[in-house]
């Protein structure tokens, strides 16, 4: 059976005994709007660079809520507890797993009295693979060098989330997941996404933005933006739209636009600094990345060019933002390392 583009697109580029550096990120996402909490999880897998240490795969789990309280935890493994699959989507990283329509894991917990965080949750496959790059040989050649694919661009989760002694049960909770991978960790990046807008069960945004080096060259921020709404997709990666895209963050606010034809997206994505996270990522050269995430963000967006008219959509609370590298540049209090 030929494997589907998600799962293609989820399989782990990473092994313990390759040559050359490599961080790798598979990750998950989704909100609870009832509660106003969002969970994150991520498994990452480090290769480093000769001499800055060995090859491990980490764990991450992130609990917030509107009411402030925040759990955080990131357990590191060594190789020799990490398992990846081959000629399908699987990986293991300690008691985590991964897979199609599958995932869950364990870590220890840092805030709210060091409370652990667990979670066994399933999700919809199938549900559709945002390729960011307009060119195949993007991403099986070096530039650029890191890699970004959100297999699941929208899907629903289902299962439980503990937190401490607390147990959430999450029934069709909308979500997405992801993967990325590189040499290092980006030095600079933007992203962006919300599925759950006032009034609209149809709408999906993701956005991406990063600042590209070419040898010695810093070249002007790439900006990628994806819209669903109304039956229609939009996918602004041409090489037209990515030179008149406009991409603009202050603080914890991003500001961006894009043309596709007649129809033009701008948009703003806002968080909050009490409810976002202050994460650090270890690259493969052993330097740490600063990366501010929130999960309960605002999200204002505008369409115009369309045959309908004008459309304007909201997200209160339930939009995902995170900041890394350079483009962090506020002072939020790091909740967790790894």
């Amino acid at each position: 059976m030929t494997p589907s583009k998600a799962e293609q697109f989820n399989r782990v580029q990473w092994s313990a005994h390759g040559t050359e550096s490599m961080v790798e990120s598979l990750f998950l996402k989704f909100h609870l709007p009832e509660e106003g909490s969002a969970f994150w999880a991520r498994y990452t897998l480090r290769r480093p660079l000769a001499g800055h240490g060995e090859p491990v795969g980490c764990l991450w789990g992130v609990y917030t809520s509107v009411t402030g309280e925040t759990v955080a935890g990131c357990d590191t493994h060594a190789a020799s507890d990490v398992a990846a699959g081959r000629d399908r989507f699987f990986l293991k990283i300690g008691p985590g797993e991964l897979a199609m329509g599958r995932a869950s894991g364990k870590v220890g917990g840092r805030g709210s009295k060091g409370a652990s965080i667990e979670w066994d949750l399933s999700f919809e496959a199938g549900t559709g693979c945002l390729v960011h790059f307009p060119l195949d040989a993007m991403y099986r050649l070096g530039f650029p060098r890191n890699k970004a694919v959100s297999p699941h661009v929208s899907t629903r989760f289902y299962g439980t989330v503990k937190i401490g002694g607390r147990t959430l049960r999450v029934d069709g909770a909308r979500g997405m997941q992801g993967h990325n991978w590189g040499p290092t960790v980006s030095d600079h990046w933007i992203w962006s996404h919300a599925n759950t807008f006032e009034g609209r069960d149809d709408v999906v945004f993701e956005g991406l933005s990063s600042i590209l080096r070419f040898g010695p060259v810093t070249l002007p921020p790439l900006t990628i933006l994806y819209l669903k709404a109304e039956d229609r997709q939009w996918l602004f990666n041409g090489p037209h739209q990515l030179l008149m895209s406009r991409s603009n963050a202050r603080d914890l606010s991003w500001e961006f636009a894009g043309t596709d034809g007649p129809v033009r997206l701008e948009g703003q994505v806002t968080a909050v600094p009490g409810l976002t996270t202050g994460l650090d990522y270890i690259s493969s050269d052993g330097q740490t990345v600063r990366v501010h995430n929130s999960n309960l963000a605002d999200a204002r967006l505008s369409v115009t060019g369309l045959p309908g008219g004008r459309l304007d959509l909201v997200s209160n609370r339930t939009a995902t933002i995170e900041l890394g590298g350079r483009a962090a540049t506020s002072d939020v209090p790091v909740a967790v390392k790894g």
